[in-house]
């Protein structure tokens, strides 16, 4: 009867398991931009150096309303010394390449050099410009 009892547990306890660590992965489009970089520091790997400067770093994948591949990331920072939520969007070139299509803070949208001034920073931790 115990034997029974420790199997039922058993089982039940990888179930529970198997569906936790379910989906915990990134998929292959997040795991492109996370190991990618940019052009404006082609030696700093996106996701290490996301991981660094935002906290409760959060990425996904999903697919636009005009079927473009999007991978979206999500973290907290500082912006204008108050505690606030970036998010990123990339989109996915021909599965191999992605450029970065979007940035906002607190759902603010940023103007294009405002997106890259916070990409480089994000890269480098560092507010100047040396180009």
């Amino acid at each position: 009867m115990t034997s029974v009892k420790f199997r039922i547990a058993l089982a039940i306890m990888l179930t529970t398991l198997t569906l936790m660590t379910a989906g915990c992965g990134d998929d292959k489009n997040v795991t492109l931009v996370k190991k990618g970089t940019m052009q404006m520091e082609p030696n700093i790997e996106i996701g290490k150096a996301f991981d660094k400067f935002f906290g409760n770093p959060k990425w996904k994948s999903f697919k636009s309303t005009d079927n473009q591949q999007i991978v979206e990331f999500n973290g907290d920072c500082t912006w204008n010394d108050r505690p606030a939520k970036c998010k990123m969007q990339f989109i996915i070139l021909n599965n191999e390449r992605f450029e970065l299509h979007y940035v906002g803070i607190n759902g603010n949208d940023m103007t294009k050099l405002e997106g890259l001034a916070i990409m480089h920073k994000a890269l480098t931790g560092r507010d100047d410009w040396d180009y």
